[in-house]
C-alpha cells in the first residue's frame, strides 16, 4: 500500500471567516441562508447531511442521509424504521447532524431530539420515491 501524506492534505481557506455580527440570531434562518446559497451554487447533493446516532450503550454510528425539509420546528429526514438507524433512534432519540458545503467553506452542526413524522407524511414520502428506492428501503 502506497503511503499518502495525509497530514499534507491541506488547502488554504479563502473566505473571510465568520463574524458574529453577520450571523442571523435565529439558527434556523442562518441554516436557511446557507442552505439556499448551497442549492443556488449548484452544489450536488446540497441536502446531504451526516447523521449521527448512538445505541443505548452509547456506541455511535454515522451515515449520510438526505435532508427532506426544515422549518422553525426542526429538520426532516426519512428512514426505514427497521434499519439500524431506525432502531437506534427508537431506543435513543437523541441525534446530531452536520451539513457540510466544502466548496463554500461552510458547515452547520445540529443536535437534538428526533421525533417521527406523521404516518401520512411518511407514507406520502415513500410513495413519491422511485420504485427502486421503495424496494431498497
Amino acid at each position: 500500500m502506497d503511503a499518502i501524506d495525509v497530514a499534507g492534505l491541506r488547502r488554504e481557506y479563502e473566505t473571510q471567516g465568520l463574524r458574529r455580527a453577520e450571523l442571523h440570531p435565529n439558527p434556523f434562518e442562518q441554516f436557511a441562508t446557507w442552505f439556499s446559497t448551497a442549492v443556488n451554487s449548484g452544489l450536488p447533493d446540497a441536502n446531504a447531511i451526516s447523521l449521527a446516532t448512538a445505541s443505548t450503550e452509547g456506541k455511535p454510528s454515522a451515515r449520510i442521509v438526505l435532508l427532506k425539509g426544515f422549518d422553525s420546528r426542526g429538520f426532516v429526514f426519512f428512514t426505514n424504521y427497521e434499519s439500524g438507524k431506525g432502531h437506534e433512534l427508537t431506543a435513543n432519540p437523541e441525534a446530531a447532524f452536520v451539513a457540510y458545503w466544502g466548496s463554500l467553506e461552510r458547515q452547520i452542526r445540529v443536535a437534538g431530539r428526533v421525533e417521527k413524522t406523521s404516518r401520512a407524511e411518511s407514507e406520502a414520502y415513500f410513495h413519491d420515491r422511485p420504485r427502486g428506492s421503495q424496494l431498497g428501503a
